[in-house]
């Protein structure tokens, strides 16, 4: 993927979690929407028109981002004449949104590799295929379909063989051979090179030795962090030795030489251990390096031996301590891995948590799982002030795992919370966003029967959200306090708003309304 293509993939695709915001702009993101009050279905229907044809309207600080993925999230089959007519925008943004949008509606859950096969621009295609491959939306038959697409662009071939490298069903190291030699920019012939050394071919890693290594673009070190990610994401072994020789490299980049150590350890290559203690043996005057260097450790626990935490464990530094403790109970398959982690809460560390988080929805046995989301939420009250929006973000992802892997868990955990009258009111609000964040429409028994408990009108108008996406009734008074919020009478974010807007709409019969007043006034 080029860089360009990169960004467009950040803002279209990689972002998905379509809440970005708080309720009247707490928090970070878009600011709270302005005050239109309204209690009528019309002026609901005039408000659902006006966000939704925002959404269709590029804009430059990417709110038709925003309120695009908010409608994408809600699934819905009726919202399927949009993303029609955005599938063939001419902006590239609009046109992916629009291809995803109707991958995600179809009853496969498939992209249209007829809509792919339209799009002219390679860039675009690369865009498109990289998003709807992670959000399983494209099969392995129709990544085999692809390659074998007469004039489709060798950038775009490469990233579809990736997938089908992983999968072990891809061997043509001629195509990839073709896509290098070819290649005008560092970053898509060093794919195919990094794929030919997963093939075992040579010509591979004398590539990224004798042209990446020694270019002098000003995107190498970030083409070899993409090389390095692209590895330890898909277990393209076969680089370690490369990798282990990029983080020797004298005067290497800090963030990529870690980042090859890290992919050097991941693999077992020869020597990476030692090179690791090297560091951290020069690192003994920087707490900062030291922190990074154990951190890289502990992302590998679940796949590293016990032996090298003790080092770690043996620091005069109390946090580096605890991570070795906790890297050395995961490594080693102890009983105590949830009671470690949590207890690396108490140093409020960003990136420690940022690990937890992964480690809770990747690795971690169903009830570590549920005892370090737990506690990653509960973590947001006793933290200093300073880093309390932080723990409010990690609190909402916190959930949403939880929720997404332990439905049954997550309401036993959760409601006690929510009950609670001395519960920070933020933190009501986060665990909320949490459930919306997921695509369950379930999410609602979390909050059911407790709705006049909670601590605030704006908690009480994201447990109406949840709500109004099921198929439960609602009464006259919910559906007014709906149209409220939808109008901009609450104080609910605009992605959230739109949502409102659709949910009440959809219940009154007037959705189709919408949609059709939506593609007949606007033009993407």
């Amino acid at each position: 993927m080029t860089l360009k293509a990169g960004w467009i993939y950040m803002a279209v695709v990689v972002t998905a979690l379509p809440i970005t915001g708080w309720p009247g702009g707490v928090g970070r993101g878009i600011p709270g929407p302005s005050v239109a009050w309204a209690d009528t279905q019309g002026d609901v229907m005039d408000a659902a028109v006006l966000l939704m044809s925002q959404s269709t309207i590029v804009d430059r600080r990417g709110r038709h981002n925003l309120l695009l993925k908010a409608i994408r999230h809600m699934g819905d089959p009726a919202t399927k004449p949009l993303f029609e007519s955005l599938a063939s925008a001419t902006h590239p943004g609009l046109k992916i949104h629009g291809i995803l949008g109707l991958a995600e509606l179809s009853e496969d859950k498939r992209v249209d590799l007829a809509l792919i096969a339209q799009i002219d621009d390679p860039m675009v295609q690369s865009t498109v295929i990289t998003a709807a491959m992670d959000g399983e939306l494209l099969d392995h038959e129709q990544a085999v379909q692809l390659l074998a697409w007469d004039g489709l662009a060798d950038e775009v071939k490469t990233l579809v063989a990736v997938r089908l490298i992983e999968a072990g069903d891809f061997s043509d190291t001629t195509a990839l051979s073709h896509a290098l030699s070819n290649s005008k920019k560092l970053g898509g012939g060093a794919l195919a090179a990094l794929l030919l050394v997963q093939l075992d071919d040579p010509a591979g890693l004398d590539h990224l030795r004798s042209v990446v290594d020694v270019s002098d673009d000003s995107q190498r070190d970030t083409v070899r962090v993409m090389l390095l990610q692209t590895a330890l994401k898909h277990g393209f072994n076969r680089v370690s030795p490369w990798a282990l020789e990029v983080a020797n490299e004298p005067g290497a980049d800090p963030v990529l030489g870690l980042l090859a150590l890290r992919t050097a350890l991941r693999f077992g290559e020869p020597g990476a251990v030692d090179l690791w203690q090297t560091f951290y043996d020069k690192a003994k005057d920087s707490p900062a390096g030291r922190v990074r260097l154990t951190l890289t450790l502990l992302h590998l626990s679940p796949w590293l031996g016990p032996d090298l935490f003790e080092v770690i464990k043996g620091d005069s530094d109390p946090m580096l301590q605890a991570i070795g403790e906790t890297g050395w109970h995961i490594a080693s398959g102890s009983s105590q891995v949830a009671d470690a982690v949590a207890g690396l809460f108490e140093f409020g560390h960003p990136m420690i948590n940022a690990w937890a988080l992964a480690f809770a929805g990747d690795h971690a046995e169903d009830f570590d799982a549920q005892v370090i989301l737990l506690g990653l939420v509960l973590a947001y009250e006793h933290s200093p002030q300073r880093g309390k929006a932080r723990r409010l973000d990690e609190a909402v992802q916190a959930v949403q795992i939880l929720y997404e892997r332990n439905p049954d868990a997550a309401v036993k955990l959760l409601r006690p919370i929510l009950s609670d009258p001395s519960t920070d009111k933020l933190l009501t609000q986060a665990v909320l966003l949490g459930l919306i964040r997921t695509r369950a429409v379930d999410a609602v028994d979390v909050v059911q029967g407790m709705e006049k408990q909670l601590n605030s009108n704006d908690a009480k108008g994201l447990a109406l959200l949840l709500l109004a996406r099921t198929d439960k009734p609602m009464d006259a008074q919910q559906m007014d306090e709906l149209a409220l919020h939808a109008c901009g009478g609450g104080r609910l974010e605009d992605s959230l708003r739109v949502q409102a807007a659709w949910h009440y709409l959809k219940r009154t019969g007037a959705a189709d309304q919408a949609i059709a007043r939506v593609l007949g006034n606007t033009t993407p």
